[in-house]
């Protein structure tokens, strides 16, 4: 039910180049985030002009963090791909791909590139989080859940482990450990949209609509995309009450 609002996948944070000052601008265009075509133009300047780079691996993982972001899936597959050929040891790009692979619907490839980052750095939170996700998704929740809270073992105060655990709860039909990791997580996180609607969700399907509204409202007051924004306000029609 709570699928309504998409959960938070973790895309990983950015590596960043450092070599010489002759291919500045590229690289400043590769390494920041801000501008998606511009980062990435600048990775593939840089792999054009520095093709035997130390840092080629890198450029590759942040092109396809672009591409990702972009919504081109399969340019992104293939840059994380590329990356991990030349440096398999790249976690974060293993959980990247992971995240591509899901998007795609892909669960089995996805569950697998988080399972390597897994072996690679058993303390990697979000590789623990993100193929919660994926269980959750393929309807396998003990494993989501077990995942969830190793995630939770590793970081206690990760508010999106919380929420990712409380939606395998929920889809287990275990609905107060859902109620409460939803709680946990807007305790850590009071700005966190989703285990606002989430618990919306949850709460009408008890049939608590004040407790549904109340939280339909805060999602709402939350930023929400425009389909999200639609989405919330349907819901909140739906109980009689105005956005």
């Amino acid at each position: 039910m709570s699928a309504m609002i998409s959960r938070s996948l973790l895309l990983a944070t950015s590596f960043l180049l450092v070599i010489g000052q002759a291919c500045a601008d590229p690289i400043g265009d590769c390494n920041q985030i801000g501008d998606t075509e511009k980062q990435i133009d600048g990775c593939s300047q840089f792999l054009e002009l520095e093709p035997f780079s130390p840092y080629v691996a890198l450029a590759h993982g942040l092109r396809g963090g672009a591409y990702k972001r972009a919504g081109d899936l399969d340019r992104a597959i293939a840059d994380f791909t590329q990356a991990l050929k030349i440096d398999a040891g790249l976690v974060r790009v293993y959980v990247n791909r992971g995240i591509a692979y899901r998007d795609k619907g892909q669960l089995d490839q996805a569950i697998a590139d988080f399972s390597q980052a897994i072996a690679l750095d058993a303390a990697f939170t979000d590789a623990y989080i993100n193929r919660c996700v994926a269980y959750t998704d393929k309807g396998e929740t003990d494993l989501a859940i077990a995942d969830g809270s190793k995630a939770i073992a590793i970081s206690p105060n990760d508010a999106v482990a919380y929420n990712d655990r409380g939606v395998a709860y929920e889809k287990k039909g275990e609905l107060d450990s859902a109620l409460t990791d939803y709680a946990k997580a807007i305790t850590l996180d009071p700005s966190y949209r989703d285990a606002y609607a989430n618990r919306a969700v949850l709460y009408e399907h008890k049939g608590d609509k004040e407790h549904a509204i109340a939280d339909y409202r805060a999602a709402l007051s939350k930023n929400p995309s425009t389909q999200d924004r639609q989405d919330l306000e349907a819901a909140l029609k739906r109980l009689g009450d105005s956005p």
